[in-house]
């Protein structure tokens, strides 16, 4: 039995060491030298500097804005679905269920070239429109940078991860409770506002924090739509053009840190508890 109850405690131990050594060791020398100065100690010039540059304070702004833009979305697209699934039989549900994943599957930045084949100057929608003689030369739907073309492919891409969450919440839901509402002369609109989303509401927030970190982070959508002014392509154009500024890795730190601020901070308004129920 003593033998037993180590076997845990190894395997436990053993997941931190691997993962200390292969996730958090590497972001640790990632960030680390954003605090770096130039003797080698400590400094937080870097990180105020990321503050006083007007790029990068635009480029955090723009991947909040895009993060907010497609968590919004993705709860329009997702919740809807996941009520529909949760609730309602009909003749092909399997099929949806299965069509409605599939977006996983491919990353965001093939949806980001499918876009461009579509609504490019030379897309789909213009060599259509041409040939009908409704036009003489392509018109750019989508612009240049494409701020809301970046939300709309992030959020067809991450949506399914917000259904998921909804999907599961609401089939650990008591139909009791409903039904109590029901009984108490509640609209279905009233039931859903005062009883089924205060219930979900903490499988929402897990499923919205991925989609949220994500699309805050996410490098491959900008920059196939060559967008400029966001933090992770700064980052990126940072660390390939002038590898020996500290820059980049302080920028870095800095979206790091706003990524696990925002996560607390929406724990704290939006989390909530969640509620134990029979069914």
């Amino acid at each position: 039995m003593q033998r037993r109850s180590l076997v845990p405690h190894l395997l436990l131990a053993g997941l931190f060491a691997f993962f200390a050594a292969f996730l958090l060791y590497p972001i640790w020398l990632t960030i680390a030298s954003g605090f770096e100065s130039s003797d080698g100690g400590f400094t937080l010039y870097h990180v105020f500097d990321v503050f006083r540059d007007e790029a990068s304070r635009r480029g955090l702004f723009n991947a909040l804005g895009i993060a907010v833009a497609t968590t919004i979305l993705s709860f329009v697209i997702g919740l809807p679905l996941a009520i529909l699934a949760a609730r309602f039989d009909f003749r092909g549900k399997g099929v949806m269920s299965a069509l409605i994943l599939v977006p996983l599957i491919l990353p965001p930045f093939v949806g980001a070239i499918g876009l461009h084949h579509l609504l490019g100057r030379t897309g789909a929608i213009n060599t259509l429109l041409i040939n009908m003689g409704f036009i003489e030369q392509g018109v750019d739907f989508i612009g240049q940078g494409g701020f809301w073309a970046i939300v709309f492919v992030e959020a067809l891409h991450l949506y399914p991860i917000l259904y998921l969450n909804a999907t599961a919440a609401l089939a650990n839901l008591d139909p009791a409770l409903e039904e109590a509402a029901e009984n108490l002369g509640a609209s279905p609109w009233r039931r859903f506002k005062d009883v089924v989303l205060p219930l979900i509401r903490p499988g929402l927030f897990a499923g919205a924090t991925i989609v949220f970190i994500w699309s805050f982070t996410e490098l491959g959508t900008p920059l196939m739509f060559n967008y400029q002014d966001v933090t992770p392509v700064q980052i990126f154009n940072g660390i390939k053009e002038m590898a020996a500024s500290k820059q980049p890795y302080a920028l870095t730190a800095v979206l790091l840190l706003c990524a696990v601020g925002f996560y607390v901070l929406g724990k704290l308004v939006f989390g909530g508890k969640a509620y134990a129920m029979y069914a």
